[in-house]
Order: C-alpha cells, then structure tokens, then sequence
C-alpha cells in the first residue's frame, strides 16, 4: 500500500487531508508508528531503534508539536530513516514544517483532533495485513505456475479468480533485470525498492486489463505475467517504456527487460521465463544498448538458447578456439580480439587494422599466427562462419 492508497481506504476518505508532499504519494507504506511519548524518552531515544523505513508517522502531543526545534529535528532523522509519511493533528503543523515536507517530498497529513487514533490504527493494520496477505498469495501463486511439476489448473485458477487475476487466454513473461552494475538490489531497502517498482508495473498494466496481473520480486529481478490477447509487441513496448523511465525518475534504478515468447498453456509459462532471461542474455552478449528485448527478435542468439545441454556449447567453443584461447593465457597476447574484431569486418584486414588502430604489418602477423595455431585457412567462408559462431556463443556463455 502507498499513500495514495491509504487516501482511498473508505474509512479514512475524511480523515486524511494531505497539506504538503504531494510528490511523494507513490512512498510504499510498510506500518504505522505513533511517536507520541518521545518527550518522555528524552535523549535516551534513537531513532534507529524505531524507525526501520515505510512508516506512517503519527506525531499529535504537542509536547512535542509546540516546539519547533524539537519537531523539526526529529522529523529530519525520522526522514534520513525513511518513513513514509507524516500524520498531525490540525493546528499543529507549522508553516515551516510545511515547507520541509514540500521540499522533501514527504507526504504530510492533516488529522482531525477528534478521531481516535486507536481507530486510525486498527483500520490500517487491518488493510496492511490484508495486502500484505493477498500479496504473498500471489507470489506464491506465481511461483508455483513457474515450478510446479504437475500443475493442477482447476486449483490454479480458482485461486486466481479469489485474487482477481484473470489466468484466461495467452501469457507471456517478462523479466526486469536490475543494473547489476549499479547493485541496485544489494542494498538494505531492496524490499521497498522491489514492492515500488511492483506497484509502478501493476500501475501500468491496470489501463489495459480490470483484473490484477501476477508480479514477483526476487533477487536481480522482477518477473511479471502479461496477458496478451488485447496487447501486440509495440503496445507492450510503450508500457514498458514508460515503467523505464518512471523507475528511472523516481527510483534511480536502471534495468532492462526480456520479454518471452506468449502461451495459452500455465504449464509452458515457465519456458517463456526462460525465453525473457534468454533474450537479456543474447542482447549482452550482443552489446545492444536497448532496454527491451524479445526473445524472438534475437536472432543466431535464439538458435543458441535452444540448446539445452550446454556442454555441448561449450565443447564447439574448445574445439574451435581453445588453442587459441590458451595462447593468448600464456602470452597475455591479443589473438582472439584480433581474430573476432577481422570476422565482425568480414574479412577485410585494411578496415580491421583501422578499427583495433593497428599498423597492418601487425594485424598481418596476427593473422598468420592465428591461422597457424587453428589449421585454417581465411579464404574458406565455411571455417570463418563456424569460427564467428565459436565467438558468438562465447559471448553468450560468458554472459
């Protein structure tokens, strides 16, 4: 639940009258903390001890209000911890406090004096525990359409239906893959970071289908199940898009997403999730520098995913450009740089010398080595067409 969720909740519609923050309504509430005896913890309380990120702050004594100073430090620590939200009894919020939480983009609310916070507590802990509930179900029901052996549909099905997710006509899958390079999902607030990004997916998706549709956070990445039957690949590609540059905006997170071939059978949704981590894969290895990648789109790389054992793989990678491999070990040499860099150039030495900035005396040398080392002859298009693939499935593997 965010904060604009927790404006609609029917109870509190009157109750919750935001004053300031209005950017920050997509902060994912986690819990609701009332900080109303901090006066009597004095310089015994630390913040950290109380304050672990997502909470809806509910801050009325006005020991506490009346002083400026104090509120407004308090309030900085609060937010260096990350809390959510910020709830005050009306007359009690300052015009700099105000502006603090404009600046901040910390949504703050004005409470009726009269509304008894133990009613404010029940009704939030009873819609957080709920969501909290039917969120776990979900991911528990994607997990199991992903693993299961033996899939029984009936059961599937009657469970999405309790969860207002329409399993009817095709899927595909999608897989966000996080930046690893940033780490983005390494850090203490992976969880919030993962339900934000969940929530801004879900967002999307709901202009084009009245039911919910299954997402699931795990480490690295988000998988979301797409119904495709009023979807074609540019309409999925727009939403996308924009789920990119939102996350990018808001979150600062980078990502790129696969995108798998569509079924209309659960139990072949798994081979798309393979499909999704198969095409982000190829587009590495291809160093594409797109965001969204279908499987289908990736060419040679398509061919390579499909083989099952890899062994296989990688023996063709040994027997074609192992000795190779192992000389440049042995004499931190450049040999297969050369030799991929003089096949991406079709064979032509004057552009290769140029693109690596080698006199051509040197890429001559190189070339004579290499066609020593490996038997072969670059006149013969059918060796340089099974060395080319060598490097591509290289490319693939290591990535």
């Amino acid at each position: 639940m965010n904060c604009t969720d927790m404006m609609q909740i029917a109870e509190l519609e009157d109750v919750l009258k935001l004053k300031a923050g209005e950017k920050g309504l997509w902060h994912l509430v986690r819990w609701i903390y009332f900080a109303d005896c901090l006066q009597c913890i004095k310089s015994e309380y630390k913040i950290e001890n109380y304050i672990h990120g997502g909470e809806f702050v509910i801050l009325t004594n006005r020991g506490v209000t009346d002083d400026s100073a104090k509120l407004m430090t308090l309030i900085r620590q609060m937010w260096e911890y990350g809390i959510a939200a910020l709830g005050i009894n009306e007359g009690q919020i300052s015009e700099e406090l105000l502006k603090y939480c404009e600046k901040k983009e910390l949504p703050l609310f004005e409470l009726p004096e009269k509304f008894p916070l133990i009613d404010l507590s029940q009704i939030m802990c009873r819609r957080l525990v709920l969501e909290e509930n039917d969120r776990n179900a979900a991911e528990q029901l994607f997990s199991s359409i992903l693993d299961a052996e033996h899939l029984s549909r009936e059961r599937v099905m009657a469970q999405a239906r309790y969860l207002n997710i329409n399993l009817e006509g095709s899927f595909c899958v999608a897989e966000f893959a996080f930046d690893s390079a940033k780490g983005d999902w390494e850090n203490e607030d992976s969880l919030t970071l993962g339900q934000n990004i969940k929530r801004m997916i879900s967002t999307e998706f709901s202009f084009y289908t009245k039911e919910d549709i299954l997402v699931l956070p795990q480490a690295g990445s988000i998988l979301v199940l797409i119904p495709v039957a009023h979807l074609d690949d540019e309409q999925i590609r727009d939403i996308f898009s924009r789920i990119i540059e939102r996350v990018q905006r808001e979150q600062g997170t980078r990502f790129c997403v696969g995108v798998g071939n569509s079924t209309a059978y659960l139990d072949e949704v798994k081979r798309s999730r393979n499909e999704a981590s198969a095409a982000i894969r190829a587009a590495s290895a291809a160093n594409m520098q797109e965001r969204i990648f279908f499987y289908k789109d990736q060419g040679i790389y398509t061919l390579i995913s499909h083989v099952d054992d890899t062994r296989v793989l990688d023996e063709y990678v040994e027997a074609q450009l192992g000795k190779l491999v192992r000389y440049d070990e042995m004499n931190a040499g450049s040999l297969c740089e050369t030799l991929e860099n003089y096949l991406i150039n079709n064979c032509n030495a004057k552009r290769t010398a140029e693109a690596m900035f080698v006199h051509r005396n040197t890429l001559n040398y190189r070339l004579k080595k290499i066609g020593e080392l490996l038997n072969c002859d670059f006149e013969d298009m059918d060796k340089c067409l099974e060395l080319k693939l060598a490097f591509l499935i290289r490319k693939y593997r290591n990535r």
